[in-house]
C-alpha cells in the first residue's frame, strides 16, 4: 500500500517508504528464527561464549551471582550449575555469620526443647518478637511491648479495641447429672457473694459469669480465686439431664480447684489404680494431655482441658466490629467430594438438627453485627458461631475494623431508635465435643499448605479457590462482659468486652487475623492499668492464692532491687516511719486491730457479702447507720480511693485515720490555695544505724584478715618450693557473706515489724495494693483494703460531710486526703 506520508529518508534524499500498518502475524513469522536462535544460545551450554549469569539482561542481574546460585532465577540455576561443574571451578562458599551458625538445624525441635521448663502459648513466637517475656506460673507470659503503650492502651479500651491472650488460664470440664453438679458446686461458693455457678441465670447456657470459689465449706475463709464459667446449652430442660460446665481458672489455683472437685464429688483417677489420697489421685504423668477423674456411683466426671483451648480477651467499643470483620460466617458448599469431606459433614450426619441451629445463630449474628459496642448486649451473653477459616478473610494491610452504623442510630430524626433486643439463643456448639476438637486440630492445614494451594489453584486474585472453599469450618464461642454498670462508679459500658474461645491449633491464625483487623495487643502490665481504670482489683486480692503469690513475688523483686543499691542510695524507711514498704502485712494488721495476741494468727478474709456491702455503701452516703451493719472483725473491706489534691502515693501506700487538726489544716489549705500535704510525719531516728556501721566495719576487717592469711600462706609455700607455680584455693567466704547479708537485711528492713497499726503518728488501718494516675477520671486513684474495725472508727471521726482518709506513700512523709468508695 502506498503511503501518502513523507519518505523515511527524505532528509538525505532517499526514496525508502514505510508502510502505515503492520501485520503482526507476518512480522512474528519473519522473526521466529531470530527468537529461536536467541533462546538456543541462552539455554545451550555448547558453543556459548558467555556464562548463564552473564547472559541475563541488566535488570535481572544481581551482585555475586557467579558463586551464589540462589541469586539467579529458578529456571536458569540448572544451566549455571552445569557450566561450573564442567569448567572444574568450585563454587565459592561464603562462611555464614555467627548468628546463622548458631541456629538450630531443626528449629521446631529446638522450640520443643525450650518449652520443657515453661509452657509456650500458641502465640509465643509472635509475642517474643515484640514483647518482653516473663516466666510466670509455669508459662512464658508477655509482660509489656517494647514500644510506648501506656496511653495508647487506654485509648484502645475507651475508643478502639484492646486484646490480650488469656490462654494460660486452664479449663476444667465437669460433667454429670445437673442435680449432683449443682449440689457439689454450691459447696465451693456462697450465695452471699452474688450469683453462684449454680444460679438459674447461668445453668441454661445462654449466659456466662464469674464466681468466687472457696475451699469446701470454708466460706468466707480460704478463698481460691475468681473463675470464669459457662454451661453447655441444655436440651431436655429437666434436672436429670447430663450437663457440662467449663471453668477457666488462673494457674496459681488450678491444681487446688481440681483437688477440691475430686474431694467434693469423691472422684478417682481413671488412669491410675492407686487412689489413696487426693495428692495421689491428682498426680499424673506429663505425657497425659487431658487427665480424667470419674465416679462410677454418681456418674460425675472431671477432665482437665488445660492447654487445649485458646482464649482471647477483646476490650473496647470496637471489639464487636473487630470480631465481625475477622470472622465470616461459614456457608456449606452445595456439593462435597469424598476428598473434601471434613468433621462438619460427619457431625451433620449424626446431628441433623444442627442445620437449623446454624441458621438461627447466623440470623441472630446478622441482626447484631452492626452494634457499636459489646456493652449494648445482655450481660454475659454467650454466642456460638460456625465461621470459615479466618486466614481466608484478611485485608491486604492492617485495617481498623469500624461498625456499619445503621439508620437507627441517627438521633437527628424525631423517631426513636429501634434497638436490637437481646433474645435467648442456643449456645449449642460442636466445640463441646472432644472428638470434634481433636479432629479440628489434626485436620487443620498449615499456613504453608494453604499458601501452596492458593498459589496453584487461584485463577482470579481475591477469589477463593476450590480447595479453600472446602476447608473445614471453625466453631468458636463468644462470651460477653458488660463492663461498668454503675454510672456513679465508672463510666457506663467502660470495660465491656468479648472473649473468643477457639480450639487448639488455630490460636496463632485467629490472633493474626484479629491483629490485622486493628486490635492492639498488650501484656500483663497493661492489664494492671486496665484494672485500675475499671476500679477492679485483678491480681492483688489479699486472701486469694493469686494475690498471696503476687505479693511475695513483688516483694522479692523489690528487695533485690533495694539491696543491690549501695548504702547511701537506699531509702531509709525507718526514718520515714514505714514498717513494711514492699509487702502489706494483712495478718498482723487485722490482729492488732482485733487486739489479739501475737501468737494467734487468726485468718482474715475480704468482705464480699453483697448485702453488707450494699448497706456499707449507703452508710458512706450518710443513709445508713454503720453500727447496725455488724461488720465481721476479721474482714478487709475493698475500697477505691481518689486523691483530692496533688500527689501519687503508688503501691503499698498506707491508709490512715485522720484527726480533727487534719480537717482544719485541709480547710485552711483549700481557702489559701495551698497544694501541700495536710500533715508531715516527723523524721525519726534510725536506732539500727550505728549497729549497721559497726557490723559493716567488722565484716570488712574479717574479709581483709582472711585475705591476708591466704596471701601469707601463698608466700610461705613459694619460699618453700622455689621455681614451682603455687596455687591456693579460692576464698570460701560464701557462708560468711550470706550470714552478713541476712543480718544487715534484718537491720534495714525487719521481717516482722514491731507494730503496723501504730507505725506512725496516724493510725494505719489499710494499704493501697495498686495506685496510679487514672486517665479516665483525670485524678490519682488507688485500689486498697481497710480493716472493718478501722472503718467503724473512721465513721466516728468523720461525723459529717464526705468520708475521707489519709494516704501516705512509702517514699514520703506527707499525708494527703482521699475519698473512698466501695468496690464490688
Amino acid at each position: 500500500m502506498a503511503s501518502p506520508y513523507m519518505q523515511f529518508d527524505a532528509d538525505t534524499g532517499g526514496n525508502i517508504q514505510l508502510e502505515s500498518a503492520l501485520n503482526p502475524f507476518k512480522f512474528a513469522d519473519s522473526r521466529k528464527d531470530e527468537v529461536y536462535q536467541m533462546l538456543r544460545n541462552m539455554t545451550s551450554t555448547m558453543h556459548q561464549r558467555k556464562l548463564m549469569h552473564q547472559s541475563l539482561p541488566l535488570h535481572m542481574r544481581r551482585r555475586a551471582m557467579s558463586y551464589e546460585v540462589n541469586r539467579l532465577p529458578r529456571k536458569f540455576r540448572v544451566v549455571h550449575t552445569a557450566q561450573f561443574s564442567k569448567s572444574g571451578v568450585s563454587e565459592k562458599k561464603k562462611r555464614p555469620s555467627r548468628k546463622f551458625r548458631r541456629k538450630a538445624h531443626n528449629l521446631l525441635r529446638e522450640y520443643e526443647r525450650r518449652k520443657r521448663a515453661f509452657v509456650w502459648l500458641e502465640t509465643h513466637v509472635w509475642h517474643a518478637k515484640r514483647f518482653r517475656m516473663s516466666s510466670r506460673w509455669g508459662y512464658k507470659i508477655p509482660l509489656t511491648p517494647y514500644n510506648k503503650c501506656y496511653r495508647s492502651s487506654y485509648r484502645a479500651t475507651s475508643k478502639h479495641c484492646l486484646m490480650h491472650d488469656l490462654s494460660y488460664e486452664g479449663c476444667v470440664e465437669v460433667s454429670g447429672p445437673e442435680t449432683l453438679l449443682k449440689e457439689g458446686l454450691r459447696r465451693l461458693c456462697s450465695e452471699r457473694t452474688g450469683l453462684t455457678v449454680a444460679a438459674k441465670a447461668y445453668t441454661a447456657g445462654h449466659r456466662a459469669g464469674f464466681a468466687w470459689l472457696y475451699e469446701d465449706g470454708a466460706y468466707p475463709y480460704n478463698c481460691l480465686g475468681k473463675v470464669r464459667f459457662v454451661w453447655r446449652a441444655s436440651g431436655a430442660g429437666d434436672n436429670t439431664e447430663r450437663r457440662t460446665i467449663w471453668m477457666f481458672t488462673h494457674p496459681t489455683f488450678y491444681r487446688q480447684l481440681v483437688e477440691q472437685l475430686v474431694k467434693v464429688f469423691q472422684l478417682k483417677n481413671a488412669l491410675r489404680e492407686t487412689n489413696q489420697t487426693i495428692e495421689d489421685i491428682t498426680r499424673n504423668p506429663t505425657d497425659i494431655r487431658c487427665p480424667r477423674y470419674t465416679s462410677e456411683s454418681s456418674g460425675v466426671e472431671v477432665v482437665e482441658l488445660k492447654d487445649t483451648l485458646n482464649r482471647f480477651h477483646l476490650t473496647g467499643p470496637l471489639a464487636h466490629a473487630t470480631i465481625v470483620k475477622t470472622f465470616r460466617l461459614f456457608t456449606a458448599p452445595t456439593e462435597t467430594n469424598t476428598s473434601h469431606r471434613t468433621w462438619f459433614n460427619d457431625f451433620i450426619d449424626t446431628t441433623p438438627k444442627y442445620n437449623k441451629i446454624i441458621t438461627q445463630q447466623s440470623s441472630y449474628w446478622t441482626d447484631i453485627k452492626d452494634l457499636t459496642s459489646p456493652g449494648e448486649l445482655s450481660p454475659g451473653e454467650v454466642i456460638a458461631l460456625l465461621v470459615q477459616d479466618p486466614r481466608l478473610n484478611r485485608p491486604n494491610k492492617r485495617t481498623k475494623a469500624l461498625p456499619d452504623v445503621p439508620a437507627r442510630y441517627n438521633f437527628t430524626k424525631g423517631v426513636l431508635p429501634q434497638l436490637t433486643q437481646p433474645r435467648a439463643i442456643r449456645s449449642f456448639s460442636p466445640m463441646w465435643d472432644e472428638t470434634v476438637r481433636r479432629r479440628i486440630t489434626e485436620e487443620m492445614k498449615t499456613t504453608h499448605e494453604l499458601n501452596q494451594l492458593h498459589s496453584v489453584e487461584t485463577l482470579i486474585a481475591g477469589e477463593l479457590s476450590v480447595s479453600e472453599t472446602h476447608l473445614q469450618p471453625l466453631p468458636i464461642l463468644l462470651l460477653q462482659s458488660p463492663g461498668s454498670q454503675d454510672a456513679d462508679y465508672k463510666r457506663l459500658g467502660y470495660g465491656s468486652s468479648w472473649e473468643v474461645i477457639v480450639p487448639a491449633g488455630y490460636g496463632l491464625a485467629v490472633w493474626h487475623s484479629l491483629v490485622i483487623w486493628g486490635a492492639k495487643s498488650v501484656g500483663q502490665k497493661e492489664l494492671e492499668m486496665i484494672a485500675l481504670e475499671s476500679g477492679v482489683d485483678r491480681s492483688d486480692v489479699p486472701d486469694t492464692m493469686l494475690g498471696k503469690e503476687e505479693a511475695v513475688h513483688k516483694q522479692s523483686e523489690a528487695l533485690n532491687r533495694y539491696f543491690n543499691r549501695p548504702n547511701n542510695k537506699r531509702v531509709n524507711y525507718t526514718k520515714l516511719a514505714i514498717a513494711s514498704p514492699f509487702l502489706c502485712p494483712w495478718t498482723q494488721l487485722v490482729r492488732e486491730w482485733n487486739n489479739a495476741q501475737n501468737g494467734s494468727d487468726r485468718p482474715f478474709f475480704v468482705l464480699r457479702d453483697q448485702e453488707i456491702l450494699a448497706k456499707l455503701k449507703l452508710a458512706l452516703d450518710r443513709k445508713f447507720n454503720i453500727h447496725s451493719i455488724g461488720l465481721p472483725p476479721d474482714a478487709l473491706v475493698p475500697v477505691l480511693l481518689t486523691l483530692k489534691t496533688r500527689g501519687n502515693p503508688g503501691n503499698n501506700a498506707i491508709i490512715c485515720l485522720p484527726n480533727r487538726g487534719d480537717f482544719r489544716t485541709n480547710k485552711h489549705n483549700r481557702m489559701t490555695a495551698i497544694h501541700g500535704p495536710v500533715y508531715v510525719e516527723p523524721a525519726r531516728k534510725d536506732p539500727h544505724g550505728p549497729e549497721r556501721i559497726v557490723l559493716r566495719a567488722q565484716h570488712l576487717n574479717m574479709l581483709k584478715r582472711l585475705r591476708n592469711r591466704r596471701v601469707r600462706e601463698k608466700k610461705r609455700l613459694q619460699r618453700a618450693n622455689p621455681g614451682v607455680l603455687v596455687r591456693i584455693p579460692k576464698a570460701n567466704n560464701r557462708a560468711l557473706v550470706e550470714e552478713q547479708l541476712k543480718r544487715m537485711s534484718e537491720l534495714w528492713l525487719p521481717a516482722t515489724p514491731e507494730t503496723v497499726r501504730n507505725q506512725c503518728t496516724r493510725e494505719c488501718f489499710g494499704y493501697v495494693t495498686q495506685g496510679g494516675f487514672s486517665l479516665s477520671e483525670g485524678t490519682v486513684n488507688g485500689i486498697g483494703y481497710v480493716t472493718a474495725k478501722g472503718l467503724v472508727k473512721l465513721f466516728k471521726i468523720c461525723t459529717k460531710g464526705t468520708i475521707k482518709v489519709l494516704v501516705r506513700g512509702t517514699r514520703t512523709r506527707g499525708y494527703r486526703f482521699a475519698t473512698i468508695r466501695l468496690t464490688f
